[in-house]
């Protein structure tokens, strides 16, 4: 309180002044000497950032796996028997960089109750999920992860689900000591004469919560714009055209939140943001446009997206090998299908390492898939991960090419 009551009166000196002597020098000067003393009082610590993870009811539901990955760096977090219980549980804090950091959460459960008559004993809900989010000094940003039951849920499988927030709490504070006054004959602009009755209020400030935010947005090809389609979704939804050859970037104001930017054009593959704004920001927004090849490489069938190329991946490798044009063509589809949510199943040969290690590999497989999709600017929200090991071979594992179509992903059509 005695802090806050500190910058309450050094606010009022920055406004007002102290007039000390005949020959008071400008009001620039005592705003930026108020200014030095202040940056003086305040001690400004380094960003931190605090993991939390809330988990389901331990007799109902049974945590199996958890793994969070934050700016790449796996995190060492209590074993899943400590983690089991409802929570929260802090799992780590730690000091971080000022600026963008992206926190992978991946959560196993399976159904504890065996009982046969449940149309979910036996499952095994393996959710990941990836977050974006901004650190800034004298902050620490708390990120909880959450298990939550859907009970409306059509598709047992998608009973559970793993779901992010994000709040934000200032650890800078003022220093003990006195306030600084105004240097001696140091002073400010007279007071304002006294407003009569009749002076109606003035309108109050603007606030961040209250201030719209801008997007200036851009779809090129070749540096030319594009004519196209933009659409925003978020705390407000609207559609925007933009227009060929515009000569500067369209600008769109919505309200502060999270949004889904899709950009569509004839001829062109379809691209999509995730993007947080903040009250009275303007943020650019450029689409690189690509233009549609003839074939099409994606196709749904009996409930899946179907890949002409598939992904290929080495043995004993996660990653998919950088020589496939499907990734652009998968998301050009999604975001043509906004409600549309998938299922990445991960697969393996019979030959890479011991069981466990395969089953291991084909999640991170999985894994690696949405990682790709999520950074094309795909909202994580719509993607599910499963690792299935060599449990549903594509081909003998007897030959080389039997094994290299086995080393695969499958896309599962989820019903929102």
């Amino acid at each position: 309180m005695d802090s806050l009551l500190k910058l309450g009166l050094l606010t009022v000196l920055l406004a007002a002044g102290v007039v000390r002597a005949a020959e008071p020098p400008s009001v620039e000067q005592v705003r930026a000497e108020l200014d030095r003393q202040l940056q003086g009082m305040v001690n400004t610590p380094a960003p931190e950032v605090r993991l939390l993870f809330s988990g389901l009811d331990p007799s109902e539901y049974r945590l199996v796996e958890v793994h969070f990955t934050l700016d790449g760096e796996p995190l060492s977090v209590a074993p899943v028997d400590e983690l089991g219980s409802p929570g929260p549980h802090v799992l780590t804090t730690r000091q971080v960089k000022d600026g963008p950091h992206t926190l992978v959460s991946n959560v196993v459960y399976m159904d504890a109750s065996w009982n046969m008559f449940s149309e979910t004993s036996g499952l095994l809900w393996n959710m990941t999920s990836t977050l974006n989010f901004q650190t800034q000094r004298g902050l620490r940003v708390d990120v909880k992860a959450t298990a939550l039951l859907v009970p409306e849920a059509k598709d047992p499988r998608q009973k559970v689900k793993l779901a992010h927030d994000v709040t934000a709490e200032m650890i800078a504070k003022l220093e003990d000591g006195t306030l600084p006054e105004p240097p001696p004959g140091q002073g400010g602009p007279p007071p304002e004469p006294p407003r009569t009755p009749r002076d109606p209020d003035p309108p109050p400030a603007p606030t961040a919560q209250t201030q719209k935010a801008r997007l200036l947005v851009s779809a090129t090809m070749s540096r030319k714009p594009v004519a196209s389609t933009l659409s925003v979704r978020g705390a407000t939804t609207q559609q925007v055209a933009l227009k060929r050859g515009a000569p500067a970037p369209t600008q769109v104001e919505v309200a502060p939140g999270d949004y889904t930017v899709d950009v569509i054009a004839p001829g062109y593959l379809a691209q999509t943001r995730h993007v947080r704004l903040s009250g009275g920001n303007t943020q650019p927004l450029d689409f690189a446009m690509v233009r549609a090849p003839k074939k099409k490489l994606v196709k749904e069938k009996n409930g899946r997206l179907e890949l002409l190329k598939p992904l290929r991946f080495p043995e004993g490798n996660a990653a998919p090998l950088p020589d496939s044009d499907s990734i652009p063509q998968l998301v050009d589809t999604l975001v043509r299908r906004p409600s549309q949510r998938i299922r990445i199943e991960g697969h393996t040969d019979n030959q890479e390492g011991e069981e466990s290690a395969r089953k291991q590999l084909s999640e991170a497989r999985a894994r690696a898939v949405a990682e790709l999709l999520v950074k094309a600017g795909l909202d994580p929200a719509r993607l599910e991960t499963v690792g299935l090991a060599d449990t549903r071979p594509r081909a003998p594992n007897f030959t080389p090419r039997g094994r290299e179509l086995n080393r695969r992903v499958e896309l599962i059509v989820l019903e929102r």
